[in-house]
């Protein structure tokens, strides 16, 4: 009795390692997270195009976790970094102020960098008059030059970006993830 209770044991022994190698031997899975994937990002501080310098840092962070499939590839709060690439400020005749903000990658929560981009390529963050436009060619239309003169006094708006503004991102290029294997 002793004897096969002993077999026993080793036996099961035996079957659990077995079953630990076999999970360490276990290939890795692989996820793609998809170009156009969105990622909302959170600015953390405000930007403003009057005090705005190219080379500026831009602290963000991640709003939502990113999901694919039911794998966690982004977490929620992730920071996210950029860097000011251009600032034009306000014009006469109605032209507005543009900040453009070019995005460092973001880490997934396996480290690795993922690409990102505004929704919109080449988006810049703008404040949109129509009125200088307007009375300049309006202007233009009814009172030829003397019209031109007067939206020359009607100035763009400037860019004010509030921090818990959003920026609407997505992944740039594919991106495949080497994820761990469950257990681990």
């Amino acid at each position: 009795m002793r004897l096969a209770l002993r077999i026993a044991a080793a036996s099961l022994v035996l079957l659990a390692a077995c079953a630990l190698v076999m999970a360490a031997t276990a290939p890795a899975k692989t996820i793609t997270v998809p170009q156009g994937t969105q990622v909302l990002l959170v600015f953390d501080q405000a930007v403003n195009s009057e005090t705005a310098k190219v080379g500026d840092r831009v602290k963000l962070h991640v709003r939502d976790n990113v999901m694919i499939g039911n794998r966690l590839i982004i977490k929620k709060g992730t920071p996210a970094e950029g860097v000011i690439s251009t600032v034009k400020q306000r014009k006469i005749y109605g032209i507005n102020a543009k900040v453009r903000i070019a995005l460092n990658p973001v880490k997934s929560v396996q480290g690795v960098p993922i690409n990102i981009e505004p929704r919109t390529k080449g988006q810049t963050a703008t404040k949109k008059t129509g009125q200088a436009a307007a009375a300049t060619v309006g202007g233009a239309i009814v009172a030829g030059p003397v019209g031109l003169v007067g939206g020359a006094f009607i100035h763009g708006k400037q860019v004010h970006v509030k921090a818990g503004d959003l920026l609407d991102t997505q992944v740039a290029k594919e991106t495949a993830i080497v994820m761990p294997r469950k257990g681990k």
